[in-house]
């Protein structure tokens, strides 16, 4: 998923891998997955997307969990506190655009029910659009949202990769998270 050059290349000339966007071809948008995807892949990586998706995000968990095969690995990371709640900065988002006002980026919200929302002090991650923040994770919540997708082997890695661009800073959070599809 938007997986980054450092690793895709590797993964490409090694494997049988195809590296997807949310914005351009090939495409997947893990909110909303269709039946025949269901069970296909082997292996998915999903580095600093999930915080980008907008609620609800257990659905991108159950998603994730429906692409892969019996016995698949998923490797995640998303920034996350070690302890306190997720903050959701949109909680009641449905329907929404972003537009720029005097300079400045506003999320623009309809709810379910009908009222409309401005939001401004948007954070954005590698430039505005689709990379909008919705959500920093906090652990507990994190780990709890894998599990109820139905993940099992779960493990949170403290050790650096750099050759595969994980690096990782003594008493670092958001550590790199597998997981295997039961």
């Amino acid at each position: 998923m938007s997986d980054s050059h450092v690793y895709s290349g590797r993964l490409e000339k090694k494997l049988k891998y195809t590296n997807t966007f949310y914005h351009k071809s090939p495409m997947l948008d893990i909110m909303n997955i269709d039946e025949n995807q269901s069970n296909t892949v082997d292996f998915i990586i999903t580095s600093d997307v999930l915080e980008h998706v907008p609620p609800p995000v257990e659905r991108a968990f159950e998603n994730l969990y429906s692409l892969l095969k019996k016995g698949g690995l998923c490797i995640l990371s998303v920034p996350y506190y070690n302890s306190g709640e997720t903050k959701e900065h949109y909680p009641d988002l449905h329907e929404y655009k972003i537009s720029k006002v005097r300079g400045e980026y506003i999320l623009h919200n309809r709810t379910k029910t009908g009222v409309k929302q401005e939001f401004s002090n948007l954070r954005f991650h590698g430039g505005p659009g689709a990379t909008l923040e919705m959500r920093f994770f906090a652990k507990s919540s994190l780990l709890e949202n894998i599990k109820k997708a139905g993940f099992t082997d779960i493990r949170l890695h403290e050790k650096s990769y750099p050759e595969f661009g994980i690096f990782i800073d003594p008493g670092e959070h958001s550590l790199v998270i597998s997981m295997r599809k039961a």
